[in-house]
């Protein structure tokens, strides 16, 4: 019966372990792809469309953007017109900072997954030298 138990719970322990990988991988943001980053801030009467070249800069970006996003429905201010474009190798992805106070929350595409910014002060500063501004509501 002891035998029995303990082989149950290791089955148990093992699904879980693997379900937790899976589900990390699946939400998983690769930022690895881009070699094109690209920024877009049409906010009140500024129109900013810029290609990012600096490399530094580029890595920042990148660094912030990749982790395991989430599911959530946050009342932060999101917009399309304010975001962040990763691309390369036929794939993109869109990553739209939060216009209000909610700082380190980005939106992933117009979608209702988000992530997390690594160091947002650091993001921010970025975003600052291409004229970006937050909070922009």
């Amino acid at each position: 019966m002891k035998k029995i138990l303990i082989i149950g719970i290791s089955v148990l322990v093992i699904a879980i372990i693997v379900s937790v990988v899976i589900v990390r991988k699946i939400n998983y943001v690769d930022t690895s792809f881009a070699t094109e980053v690209s920024l877009k801030y049409h906010y009140g009467d500024k129109k900013i469309d810029v290609i990012v070249t600096d490399e530094a800069d580029i890595k920042i970006i990148k660094e912030n953007f990749k982790g395991v996003s989430y599911r959530d429905y946050p009342a932060c201010g999101f917009d399309l017109d304010t975001s962040i474009t990763l691309s390369g190798g036929g794939k993109s992805i869109a990553f739209c900072p939060a216009c209000d106070e909610c700082g380190v929350t980005v939106r992933i595409n117009d979608s209702n997954r988000y992530i997390n910014t690594k160091d947002w002060e650091a993001l921010r500063k970025v975003l600052e030298k291409y004229d970006f501004t937050f909070p922009c509501v």
